[in-house]
């Protein structure tokens, strides 16, 4: 019972600190969903070699997606002009990191650590776009004409939201879509964090390694198969350091875990080719080796300097605001638990007149979270013929209505993304 009790108080303790942060986080992840949509993301991406990669890896850093919610949106970006490279700028920088996790980074780890994660997905995202642009000549070309021709589709037609509209998205993405998407994986971490800290005491990992390097090899080897999003990695880490790690070994798992994994791995092959995607590898490999060793050398300097090393001790003596903040992320995590177990958040004769009137219905594989399904939406949106549609995460299913639809070409556009769909009779 007491080591339960202290499992449940060092998890209540790494939520709490993380917290504050984490809800400014969102804040700001809110409006950023409002002010950078996927046409202005495309309108940067289509033309010039090093400046496409180089804004797609700007672009990539503060958005809050992870690295299979990255996957749809950089297939859509693909298929709408940019080139092998800035793409995978895109798919390195933009999972590693997001305001939502760089917040909560400074708020658990400290401000070194939160400087120097974006700057890694930034300069990762860049080396490797322009790795795979100089290395696919024929490519740029090709991408600058598809960038130049988009067919017209139903998005063209949607109307523009007023300011209030978009006061409401911002609202309803800070702190619904986006704690959504992420509070399993940020619970999971959250107890992970905890199980390392109760139950294995003093530096048990880098006792039973015995070799800095080989901890190191041994982070990015956990973390490239591994799912977990940029926020949920943040505890883990924490813990990591507590088992005896050096901050540069657990910079190396907050680089390489979010950056990918085994699924998105397999799609990346497939959507941009071979020698893209061990390059895409490669590049977050030597990339979290590089940043971490180069954390490590800073963190000498600086207690060399006589400041002390940079990563804070967790205190245990919580401030009302970290007490109150947690209690509300709580609060935020309970309500997207239920928003999940009560299915869609329309009426359940909302849903009947959808399925009802749709000239199509599809069973979409794949989705796992909201992005999936916007991805999903929007490109079958931007097909000739289709005036509206439909997709339901939960259900995995999506309703399209128009004029002379096509099954095949539908089908089509949504395995260009990654997923699988198919036909209901």
């Amino acid at each position: 019972m007491d080591k339960f009790l202290q499992l449940l108080e060092s998890c209540w303790t790494v939520l709490a600190q993380m917290s504050p942060y984490l809800l400014l986080g969102f804040i700001i992840s809110g409006i950023l969903s409002v002010l950078i949509s996927p046409r202005l993301v495309e309108k940067h991406l289509g033309t010039g070699r090093f400046s496409s990669v180089f804004k797609a890896s700007l672009l990539g850093v503060p958005l809050p997606l992870c690295s299979c919610g990255v996957i749809p949106v950089a297939a859509s970006l693909r298929q709408h002009g940019a080139s092998k490279g800035a793409t995978t700028a895109f798919l390195i920088s933009t999972p590693q990191t997001g305001v939502d996790s760089i917040m909560a980074t400074w708020g658990l780890l400290g401000p070194v650590f939160a400087i120097f994660r974006p700057l890694a997905a930034l300069l990762t995202g860049i080396v490797g776009g322009l790795l795979v642009s100089f290395t696919d000549q024929a490519d740029n070309s090709k991408a600058n004409a598809t960038a130049a021709a988009q067919p017209e589709s139903a998005l063209e037609s949607l109307p523009s939201q007023s300011i209030a509209a978009k006061f409401r998205a911002a609202l309803a993405y800070a702190f619904v879509t986006l704690p959504g998407d992420i509070s399993q994986a940020l619970v999971i971490g959250v107890l992970i964090s905890g199980v390392i800290s109760t139950f294995i005491s003093g530096p048990w990992l880098s006792d039973y390694i015995g070799n800095y390097y080989l901890t190191m090899l041994l982070m990015a080897v956990i973390g490239i198969p591994l799912y977990v999003c940029s926020t949920a990695s943040i505890p883990i880490a924490l813990a990591f350091i507590g088992m005896g790690v050096t901050p540069g070994a657990a910079f190396v798992f907050l680089i390489s875990g979010p950056a990918t994994n085994a699924a998105a791995i397999s799609v990346i092959w497939k959507l941009l080719g071979r020698a893209s995607a061990i390059i895409y590898l490669v590049t977050i490999f030597v990339g979290s080796m590089a940043g971490g060793l180069l954390l490590d050398l800073v963190d000498q300097k600086f207690a060399q300097a006589g400041l002390g090393n940079m990563v804070p001790a967790c205190h245990t003596e919580l401030s009302s605001l970290e007490t109150g903040s947690a209690i509300f992320m709580l609060a935020i995590i309970a309500y997207a638990w239920y928003r999940s177990r009560k299915g869609p958040a329309c009426c359940s004769a909302c849903q009947s007149s959808v399925a009802s009137s749709a000239d199509l219905t599809l069973i979409v594989e794949g989705m796992s979270c909201n992005k999936c399904a916007e991805a999903v939406q929007r490109a079958i949106l931007e097909i000739g013929g289709i005036s509206s549609a439909t997709v339901l995460l939960n259900e995995k299913r999506a309703y399209i209505s128009g004029h002379a639809v096509n099954p095949e070409v539908v089908v089509d556009a949504i395995k260009g993304l990654g997923y699988s769909a198919k036909k209901v009779f």
